[in-house]
């Protein structure tokens, strides 16, 4: 996994070099072990940098492509970027091909001289062209030059694992792993879309392309972007497709692709772990990759019993331990304290750059605590989408019709639409937009499959799952950290969708083919244990420092100077919230996350600088 930057100017003077070293030293955390650039001058010289001495500074250039690297497979010499032979194609991108060794053995033609992953991509291209990403079985972000003709192809991975962000206009092509990169560019203005701030006020995501930032977007999962001659093309090679749902399910079969898919991703040259949790899909991703006779050991994080209360059931570590126990696995164990609301949430959002999702702040916690023993961790992230493990959600459907209001309201998750009016400052801006439903039914609409409940399976992958996997790559590679996901095999996708979603789930029980296939593989209590989501406890919000932070950031001052929200509306949920009224916990978490956003982004008042260097020292505690 790595970081991966570039541009091309479409003015003839080009842009200082500089300015790409810059843009790509803002990935370091994603990349620490080494770097490479390539720049093509504005006088068309061409020249390829590895490693980090020698770098030319103050070249007008044309084209630049920067690249951060965490070193897991052939850590010598797996460097990039890559470059075919005659001199033709330049490639970086960020991410594994777990297929490789096979696509290597396909062409017998062609000289390795690596072990590494990242060395088919130019050769897989030269022989199928852009079709060549469909062939690949892995989680990537790849950018591919031809100096020939000028060209550049971007190309994400089908289920979106890894991001990457696109800025054009009519003077400047741009592409980063991360937004936060981007914005270090000169010919990039930033400026915040209310659109879309509205829509995450609403489902605390942001569906497709959109971005909380103005002109810069997020390349869809399963596509191809192509820029030539000044003009962009995308083509999309996958997307989820349910097959008219003619796969029929078998214990054997499915058990046969959870396995290849948990193997297929413990490939590596540096120490790999797995998450586990008390619940069935890391205690799944564990007992398969304990069968696959690679030294590997699992983590898990929690809070202290004492320091939460009862009601909130998220200490996993007994059953945990008793699953590790079961499997013979090496097993650290982290105790979360009590989080501080100040030394989190701007660092979380930071490396985020933009708010998604629940409260992930303790996600970045836990990929540093995993950091101390791992480089890769597989983790669970996936399990729920693919094999219905929200069985609450698919209720909407009558007569074998979807309904769409009850399936808006289920997702209309922070400000409801009618609270619009009194939430949000009313202008010309707002009112000519089109509404958070607009964007529902075109996101719906996209996830049409051939029966109602097969469309809501399609619907969270397509939404839901794209934001957790947002914070899934951020938080982890915040902290150098690979984070791989098994259950997002696109093998084994592609056999789970074809299933009739009825078989996944009976009543309030979830995941039903899942326990079926891995039964008698991990304990049987972990099997019956109820879902479980891991949610921080929110009463420590009411402490003291929290509450002081929290009143701190949404102060009418702060509150006012963006003109997004009405004072009023803040002021109110805070009093229901230090009553005591749980209930608004989500809506108050998204607008302290916009607010963060908003000052981190749009002031001057936060120093970047200490994002990097953050200690988390009074994090947590390692249980012996």
């Amino acid at each position: 996994m790595c970081g991966i930057t570039g541009f091309y100017s479409k003015e003839s003077e080009g842009l200082d070099q500089d300015e790409l070293i810059e843009a790509n030293n803002l990935l370091v955390h994603r990349g620490p072990d080494n770097e490479g650039y390539f720049y093509k001058g504005a006088d068309g010289k061409q020249n390829l940098i590895i490693g980090s001495e020698n770098k030319e500074k103050n070249n007008k250039v044309s084209v630049g492509l920067g690249f951060k690297r965490l070193s897991i497979l052939d850590v010598d010499k797996g460097n990039q970027p890559y470059i075919s032979p005659d001199g033709r194609y330049i490639s970086i991108f960020n991410g594994e091909i777990y297929n490789y060794k096979e696509l290597k053995n396909s062409l017998k033609s062609w000289e390795f001289n690596t072990t590494s992953d990242g060395e088919v991509i130019i050769p897989m291209y030269i022989k199928y062209g852009i079709d060549f990403a469909s062939k690949l079985n892995g989680m990537f972000a790849i950018c591919i030059f031809d100096t020939k003709e000028n060209s550049l192809v971007l190309v994400r991975d089908q289920v979106g694992i890894k991001p990457i962000y696109i800025y054009d206009d009519e003077n400047f092509f741009a592409f980063s792993s991360e937004i936060k990169s981007l914005l270090s560019f000169s010919k990039i203005k930033k400026d915040f879309d209310r659109n879309a701030i509205y829509n995450y006020l609403t489902f605390q995501n942001t569906f497709g392309a959109q971005t909380l930032f103005k002109n810069i977007n997020l390349l869809e999962k399963g596509s191809v972007l192509e820029f030539k001659n000044n003009t962009i093309s995308k083509t999309f090679y996958w997307s989820y497709d349910d097959n008219g749902l003619s796969n029929e399910y078998s214990r054997s079969a499915l058990l046969d692709r959870l396995t290849q898919a948990v193997q297929r991703q413990l490939i590596s040259d540096v120490p790999i772990g797995t998450y586990l949790s008390s619940g069935i899909d890391t205690s799944t991703v564990t007992s398969l990759a304990n069968t696959a006779n690679q030294k590997f050991s699992a983590i898990t994080c929690g809070y202290d019993n004492d320091s939460i209360e009862p009601e909130y059931g998220i200490d996993e570590k007994k059953l945990a331990r008793i699953t590790s126990k079961s499997l013979g696995v090496e097993h650290f164990i982290y105790i979360l304290n009590k989080p501080s609301l100040a030394d989190t949430l701007y660092k979380t959002i930071f490396h985020l750059d933009e708010p998604r999702m629940g409260y992930s702040y303790q996600n970045l916690i836990i990929s540093n605590a995993t950091s101390n023993h791992f480089k890769v961790v597989l983790s669970g992230v996936g399990s729920d989408e693919l094999f219905g493990g929200y069985p609450w959600r698919y209720k909407n459907i009558n007569n074998n019709t979807l309904d769409k209001d009850g399936h808006y309201k289920l997702w209309n998750r922070v400000v409801g639409e009618d609270e619009h009016q009194s939430a949000f400052i009313q202008n010309e801006y707002l009112s000519s937009l089109y509404s958070p439903r607009d964007h529902y039914e075109e996101a719906l609409s996209s996830s049409e499959q051939s029966s109602p409940l097969s469309t809501i399976f399609a619907f969270e992958f397509n939404t839901f799952l794209q934001g957790l996997l947002i914070v899934e790559d951020k938080l982890s590679m915040a902290n150098s950290l690979e984070s791989r996901v098994p259950f997002l095999d696109i093998d084994l996708i592609e056999y789970v969708t074809g299933i009739d979603p009825k078989l996944k789930y009976k009543g309030d029980v979830g995941k039903v083919l899942l326990k079926d296939a891995i039964r008698g593989m991990v304990p049987e209590n972990v099997l019956s244990n109820p879902k479980v989501g891991f949610i921080p406890p929110i009463e420590f919000w009411r402490e003291d420092r929290n509450k002081e932070f929290i009143l701190k950031l949404l102060d009418k001052k702060n509150i006012e100077k963006f003109e997004i929200f009405k004072y009023e509306y803040i002021d109110r949920i805070l009093g229901k919230f230090f009553s005591g009224d749980d209930s608004v916990a989500r809506g108050l978490w998204s607008i302290l996350c916009i607010q963060a956003w908003l000052d981190i982004y749009f002031t001057d008042d936060i120093s970047h600088e200490s994002f990097y260097n953050f200690d988390y020292k009074n994090s947590y505690i390692r249980e012996m």
